[in-house]
């Protein structure tokens, strides 16, 4: 025959204390949960305002520098030219010290690679003297060996040469 235990009553008290403790336990975590979300909202609209007031500040730094742009354009025409003709120079290759010699009217020989946007290649220059040209107008113009980029770049490729052949008679 077989005996069934009855738990004590201690046994019991025991147990309804340590679930007791558990639920205050789940509580209090519960309760830091909800304070670490309300602590990480907090943050969030704190990163969200910051992040609004550096924007606006952004923009009007832009807002500025462009006002100041317009103003250089306006004041000497020939600002933007420069501009325009320094990037170029970049995308052909040269370095920014190469560039600025460049536009300061120097002429600089030279001996690389030059990329052509136009034509998606290379074309190695090999002793070339190189110099930023201004005309009458004031425009500005990137002539190797006094001759415009372009037609340069399309001697290299032998682009065009192929026409003149066919008219040979």
């Amino acid at each position: 025959m077989r005996t069934f235990r009855v738990p004590s009553v201690y046994k019991m008290s025991r147990l309804e204390k340590e679930n007791a403790q558990l639920h205050r336990e789940v509580e209090d975590l519960n309760d830091q949960i909800e304070r670490l979300h309300t602590d990480m909202q907090r943050l969030k609209d704190s990163h969200a305002r910051e992040l609004n007031r550096t924007n606006e500040q952004h923009q009007q730094e832009v807002s500025n520098l462009k006002r100041i742009l317009d103003k250089a354009y306006r004041w000497f025409p020939s600002f933007k030219r420069f501009l325009n003709m320094e990037r170029e120079c970049l995308q052909y290759g040269f370095t920014a010290e190469q560039t600025d010699k460049l536009l300061h009217g120097q002429r600089i020989n030279y001996s690389g690679w030059l990329h052509s946007n136009e034509y998606r290649r290379n074309a190695l220059a090999d002793n070339v003297t190189v110099q930023v040209i201004m005309d009458e107008k004031r425009n500005l113009f990137l002539h190797i060996n006094k001759t415009p980029i372009a037609p340069w770049f399309r001697m290299q490729f032998g682009i065009g040469q192929e026409q003149h052949r066919g008219l040979k008679i």
